[in-house]
């Protein structure tokens, strides 16, 4: 097939998107990616992008058509620009483009804008367009935007339909996201499947057993932000703080580090809670060797189909083959309770997480087969070539119909 995949983020811009194009090309497929010149997430260009060089690019057979955008730049109105820009040339570019796909393929995570584009695109080519939502809008906005600012809701809930609605079928990384297409955006059961992201399976094949201590070490990895829930996370260990045989590791940081280390101030907490900073990839395996289990949470009261999706996090807990316990609701609790990789409370539920994290330290022999049955699970749902499979089959499908 000819494809056009459509999205604002590629190589070299750290996005699960490269990977996917270059593989269905190894696959036999032709594969022109319209995509924005790289400043994420910094907003500053690389010297190789100034002046507008490397518009047109080649990479692993992927054929790159890079179309200009304002920069990043923190705040409502800096994403804003950033956002709008992209959509309007890449909207331009794809009426330019050859008329000869055979497919559109948008591969949308925030913001939905990066999608417009396909409308102009099924309009030049004629063919389908096929959508992989990653971020559900208008909940990603609603999770994000400040309360006084409520007021515009409607009018990103009307664009982000009017957007999906390009699309003749649709795959999404949450079995909540499905229902969110029906009850929100009007979509019909059959022009949707739930499809996860494939995750980094290198921890498969790894020893992480934990190293011998005198205490139960409990670990949140990953970012720390709004919508990492830890508040939750920490009141639970403030319930037991009273035990003096257990320990929380946060490896990471985020928009609410300082939040958590002031709480960890104010109600005692030094010594309990252990603060790593961020560190690179290749040392995660040393930080999953201290772990006995990892802690999962997950709550956005205001957003609740982005409460519902899986975060990636999970995954990577999961290869890691270590227990999970979790305040979480939606698709990760259906995965944690299917994979027998852990337990899980409803989220925002601290006291909840604080009996979970309880019962493990009294109880560990109990969780003994979570670890491989993550594992187990893992390798059944979450591989690279598991994910390929059912992309490329959605793909096939979606290019041979001839209308919605």
């Amino acid at each position: 097939m000819k494809i056009l995949m459509i999205c604002q983020h590629y190589w070299p811009e750290h996005f699960q998107i490269t990977e996917v194009c270059e593989e269905l090309v190894r696959r036999g497929h032709d594969v022109t990616a319209l995509v924005g010149v790289p400043n994420y997430p910094t907003g500053v260009v690389p010297d190789e992008y100034l002046g507008g060089k490397n518009r047109l690019q080649e990479r692993n057979g992927v054929r790159i058509v890079r179309v200009e955008e304002v920069p990043r730049k923190n705040g409502i109105a800096g994403l804003a620009r950033n956002y709008f820009s992209y959509m309007a040339a890449a909207k331009r570019k794809a009426r330019e483009l050859p008329g000869d796909f055979d497919i559109v393929f948008a591969y949308q995570i925030t913001p939905v804008l990066m999608a417009a584009p396909m409308r102009d695109a099924k309009l030049r080519s004629g063919c389908p367009a096929f959508l992989y939502c990653a971020d559900i809008w208008p909940d990603a906005v609603m999770a994000m935007l400040p309360k006084k600012l409520s007021f515009l809701m409607p009018a990103v809930k009307a664009a982000s339909t009017h957007i999906y609605r390009d699309a003749d079928f649709v795959a999404t990384n949450s079995s909540a996201y499905v229902e969110c297409f029906e009850k929100v955006h009007g979509f019909d059961p059959v022009d949707l499947k739930y499809v996860p992201q494939y995750a980094e399976d290198t921890y498969l094949s790894m020893n992480l057993d934990p190293s011998p201590s005198t205490k139960t070490r409990f670990m949140v990895m990953g970012n720390i932000g709004r919508l990492q829930d830890m508040p939750s996370v920490l009141e639970a260990v403030n319930r037991i703080k009273h035990r003096d045989d257990f320990e929380l590791h946060i490896v990471g940081t985020g928009s609410v580090i300082g939040d958590c280390e002031r709480y960890v101030g104010d109600n005692g907490l030094e010594g309990k809670v252990i603060f790593h900073g961020r560190h690179p990839f290749e040392e995660m395996p040393d930080f999953y060797r201290m772990a006995d289990a990892c802690v999962l949470t997950l709550n956005v009261p205001r957003a609740p189909w982005i409460s519902s999706t899986l975060p990636s996090r999970l995954q990577g807990y999961m290869a890691a083959g270590k227990p999970i316990l979790a305040a979480i609701s939606g698709s990760a609790a259906e995965v944690i309770r299917d994979s027998g990789c852990g337990q899980a409370a409803p989220a925002g539920d601290s006291e909840g997480l604080a009996a979970l994290m309880e019962d493990f330290i009294d109880n560990r022999a109990a969780y003994s087969g979570c670890g491989e049955a993550g594992r187990a699970y893992f390798r059944a749902n979450f591989t690279k070539d598991r994910y390929m499979d059912e992309i490329e089959s959605l793909l096939i499908a979606t290019a041979s119909r001839t209308e919605r």
